[in-house]
């Protein structure tokens, strides 16, 4: 037990909270499937990547002050006439950017565009 709460400190030391939070059941889920050491490894530094990005991004969302925030699936495609949602959704997956294209959204102010 001494060395569980030794891990943990070290745990808290270099900031890895998602660490301490899922150490103990992926370590088991490793145990069943019977993973390798690096594999346990690697499953608990993608969460605690995954939950240092959410938290980037609830911050960078709450840092900016948006006085309402919208997100995509909110959208009512239905009440905007040639909306595509497919294309929508697609543009959504930022392919554009690496691609270097530029979009532009055009329509009257208040029709809602995404």
């Amino acid at each position: 037990m001494q060395h569980q709460t030794v891990l943990e400190n070290y745990l808290r030391q270099f900031r890895l909270p998602t660490f301490a939070q899922n150490y103990q059941a992926f370590a088991q889920d490793a145990t069943r499937s019977n993973l390798p050491y690096e594999r346990y490894l690697l499953a608990l530094c993608q969460a605690e990547h995954e939950q240092r990005e959410a938290n980037r991004v609830e911050r960078a969302i709450m840092n900016a002050k948006f006085p309402l925030v919208k997100e995509l699936a909110s959208f009512d495609f239905s009440a905007g006439q040639g909306i595509a949602k497919t294309r929508v959704l697609e543009l959504a997956q930022g392919g554009y950017m690496s691609r270097a294209e530029t979009i532009i959204l055009v329509g009257n102010p208040g029709l809602g565009k995404p």
